[in-house]
This record gives C-alpha cells, sequence and structure tokens, in this order.
C-alpha cells in the first residue's frame, strides 16, 4: 500500500581490474597476474519505511484477529471480544509485537534464521564501547585437515574456557577507542565490522582498549579461533548442503554483492558467535608457520616463525568463495598489511583477578544498519 521510496546514500563505485607483471626467474621471462577489480554497489535508504511497517503492522493484526474469529467459528464457539486482551496493555503489547514482526520482515535482508539454528547466546560487555562476549565452553577438538599442507599434521588441541566477541569489532567501537575509522565501506555505519586495519593496528587498539578498561582484551590464538569456529558433527557432510547452510551464516562472494555487511544479520554458530566465517577476515595473535609441525597441543599463540614473521587472519571475507570459508582455512600477512577485507575479534581469558563481565541485554543483539591457497585472496 506504500511504495518504497529509495534515495541513494552512496553511489555506486567500482575500481577496474588490472594485470601486474613481474620479470621470471630465468632471463627473457614474465609472470603475470590479474587482479580483480572491486565493485561497490550504490547504498539506498527507504524513506518511506516507517510508514510501510505501520501499515503492515495493522495487515498483521488484523490477520491475527481474522484467525481468532476462524478458530471459534470451528470450535462451534459465538465471536464476542475477549476482555483479557482489551485491555491498554494488552492492547499496547499486541501491537508492539505486530510492528516488531513487520520491521524484522520489511529490512531484515538475510531472511529469517531456520528453526535449527541455535538461540542466540547470552553474552556480556564491560562497557559501552567494549564488544559484547560470550563465554566459550573448553574442550578437545582435531586442529587441522588434510585439504593443505599448512593445515597439517592434524592433532588433538585441549582449550580451556575463555571469552570470545560475539561479533567481529565494529567501527562504532573502533572509533571509540581510537578516536578515527580506518575502513574503507561505511553504508551500515556503526554497525559495520572495522575493517583495512593491519595485525599492528589490531594490537594497538587491543592496547588502548585495556587501558581504558583496565582488562586484558587480546586477539584470540589460532587454536581458539578454529575451535570457536568448528562446525557440529552432526552438520551437513555434502557441499550442496554446506553451500546452503553457509548462505545462511556468512557473507561470502556468492551473497555479499560486493560489500560487507553489518554484525549479526547472519544465523550464529552453535557457541552463539556471528560471522565467525565471512564478512572480514579476523587477524588472530599467532606468527605464520608452513604447517603445524611442532605446534603445541593446547592453544597457546605460536609468538615467532620463519623470517620474515606473518601474522595469521582466519574466517574469510565477503569476497572469498566458499572454500576459504571452511574453519580450517589458513591465511597469513605482514603485519603492516592492511586492505578491505581484515578485521579482528576480540578474546579474554577468564580470569579471577578481574571483575566479572556484566550481563547486558543490549549486547544479545545489535541492531543491523540499513542498510594463493596459502593466502585465500589477491589484495
Amino acid at each position: 500500500m506504500v511504495k518504497p521510496q529509495m534515495r541513494v546514500i552512496t553511489p555506486a563505485l567500482t575500481t577496474p581490474g588490472r594485470t601486474v607483471c613481474t620479470s621470471g626467474s630465468s632471463p627473457g621471462s614474465t609472470n603475470c597476474s590479474y587482479i580483480p577489480g572491486i565493485i561497490y554497489p550504490a547504498v539506498e535508504e527507504d524513506v518511506s519505511i516507517e510508514a510501510r511497517i505501520q501499515v503492515l503492522a495493522e495487515c498483521l493484526l488484523a490477520k491475527q484477529e481474522t484467525a481468532r474469529i476462524a478458530r471459534l467459528a470451528a470450535q462451534g464457539e459465538a465471536t464476542k471480544p475477549d476482555k483479557s486482551q482489551n485491555t491498554p496493555e494488552a492492547v499496547a503489547a499486541r501491537s508492539a509485537q505486530a510492528e516488531a514482526l513487520a520491521r524484522q520482515l520489511l529490512t531484515d535482508k538475510s531472511g529469517p534464521p531456520p528453526s535449527s539454528t541455535v538461540k542466540s547466546a547470552q553474552a556480556s560487555k564491560d562497557c559501552e564501547f567494549c564488544p559484547a562476549m560470550i563465554k566459550v565452553p573448553g574442550g578437545s577438538f582435531k586442529m587441522g585437515s588434510n585439504n593443505h599442507s599448512s593445515e597439517q599434521p592434524i592433532r588433538t588441541v585441549s582449550v580451556p574456557s575463555f571469552l570470545l566477541g560475539k561479533y567481529e569489532v565494529t567501527q562504532g567501537e573502533w572509533k571509540a577507542v581510537m578516536g578515527s575509522n580506518p575502513s574503507a565501506n561505511t553504508s551500515c555505519g556503526n554497525h559495520c565490522p572495522v575493517e583495512r586495519i593491519s595485525w599492528n593496528d589490531a594490537k594497538t587498539f587491543v592496547h588502548r582498549l585495556n587501558e581504558k578498561t583496565g582488562l586484558k582484551f587480546r586477539l584470540p590464538s589460532e587454536a581458539e579461533w578454529e575451535y570457536a569456529a568448528q562446525l557440529s558433527s552432526s552438520g551437513p557432510s555434502n557441499p550442496e548442503a554446506e553451500l546452503e547452510r553457509l548462505h545462511r551464516s556468512a557473507w561470502f562472494s556468492k551473497n555479499s554483492r560486493g560489500q560487507v555487511h553489518a554484525v549479526g544479520l547472519k544465523a550464529p554458530n552453535r557457541f552463539g558467535l556471528h560471522d565467525m566465517q565471512g564478512n572480514v577476515w579476523e587477524w588472530v595473535e599467532d606468527a605464520f608457520h608452513e604447517s603445524y609441525q611442532g605446534a603445541a597441543f593446547d592453544a597457546r599463540a605460536r609468538s615467532s616463525g620463519a623470517e620474515p614473521v606473518k601474522r595469521v587472519l582466519r574466517g574469510g571475507s565477503w569476497f572469498n568463495e566458499q572454500k576459504q570459508l571452511r574453519p580450517q582455512h589458513r591465511n597469513s600477512e605482514m603485519p603492516e598489511a592492511s586492505y578491505v577485507f581484515f578485521g579482528l575479534r576480540l578474546a579474554r581469558d577468564l580470569n579471577s583477578e578481574e571483575p566479572a563481565p556484566r550481563a547486558d541485554s543490549t549486547a544479545s543483539a545489535i541492531k543491523p544498519a540499513r542498510s594463493a591457497e596459502a593466502s585465500g585472496l589477491i589484495p
């Protein structure tokens, strides 16, 4: 009944592809590679969205009443007003519920989560600009895979309980601590994950956040990250089912429309963590090694590696294909490298010396804004 009226917030921007050539190892030879361009589609806003929400909410209320009358008729009962449902409080509650459902239907472009997904876990926040944290219970798991030499040998790793960010660090949280925003894509505002940051930048952010809060936030280790991202044993066992699951839980090349998205729009994983796959790559603490040979059997980060020391990223991004989103897949870059795909997620130890995280009902969800094998990407 109310047609959308769109206005452009950010115009479309296209970065053209280019071919880069370097001299080969043999005289006169040349090695060339094609670097694909990036397309940022225009960001639009529906200026009549509130009117459309109100109309849909009224329709939903009318449909609810029609269903009640039909149910009474089927039971042979007379249609009469339900006094308990006509109090101002009851009417207000029904209206609020209908408006919330209408808003979800009209603004959530990711679609409703399937009934099989886990319920959103209770998160905690220690301050307004602190990330919402979830307790990941400890356990043991098989780390690595046989898909690539960098993921071998597979070994059993024991991980103690720890706290991990429910979402990737957002641009709002970054700005509150650092005072500026390095991100290239700000279409979803403060709810976008911060990106275009280096490992060095991530460490600086952690240091300043800890200075402000007196807490001990840190980057997760590779083992902690992979443990938290592992799929449950009852998960899909074929590529088609896995692709369908990714569409529900991750932003990647097949559904991202060439851009990053607000955190928390996709279904959470079994621990209640959002965007562990896709959206932005996440820096972890570890130095990169070509394999797990010699790695410990606990969750400690490996602090040194081959020279020059690269650092590890996990999870894949909106730019990547399905194979780079495997929980075991490893990416690495120099610690000063920063691209539009690179972000972070924070961790913390469960330490009795620190004050206990405060439960925060607003932390359980973030309202979305309207909105190379070893490497896995080409910057």
